[in-house]
């Protein structure tokens, strides 16, 4: 069975006007999983136990779960697609953005009080040799820099 690739969905589907055309089907989403993957073998180390009375009462970490999502997340951004529900992704990155930047909570801190600036710029010495004499300039005569 033959389905179009997410780049060629997006353009039938745009074409469209964005209604799905049942003789277009969606994109074929295929999911490889390379089982050597240093992902994927930790994930399995958070998988049920192949022991059927033991995995009865296996409920995975969040952490594992948050995981496997996001493997999922980034195999359909690689692949051109859209993420199936962008809410729970969002909720699931902050998730784990706390959990990596040590967040306890996202309430905001208090307001900053920054220091009041001036509006006015310094004033430049124009008497010394940082500033440009006018005078100087009558001299000036262009075909004198074809030397350089």
């Amino acid at each position: 069975d033959f389905k179009p690739v997410a780049n060629m969905a997006r353009i039938m589907q745009a074409q469209a006007f964005g209604a799905q055309n049942d003789m277009m089907g969606g994109a074929m989403k295929i999911l490889e999983i390379n089982p050597r993957h240093p992902f994927i073998v930790k994930l399995l180390e958070g998988a049920p136990p192949l022991d059927e009375d033991e995995a009865a009462d296996f409920k995975p970490d969040a952490a594992t779960v948050d995981a496997a999502w996001m493997i999922h997340d980034m195999a359909l951004l690689n692949g051109g697609f859209d993420i199936s529900d962008p809410k729970a992704y969002s909720v699931r990155m902050t998730r784990v953005l706390k959990s990596s930047l040590n967040v306890d909570s996202l309430s905001l801190e208090d307001e900053i009080d920054p220091p009041v600036e001036e509006d006015e710029p310094p004033e430049i010495d124009m008497d010394g040799n940082q500033g440009i004499n006018l005078q100087d300039l009558d001299d000036f005569n262009m075909d004198d820099l074809d030397d350089f």
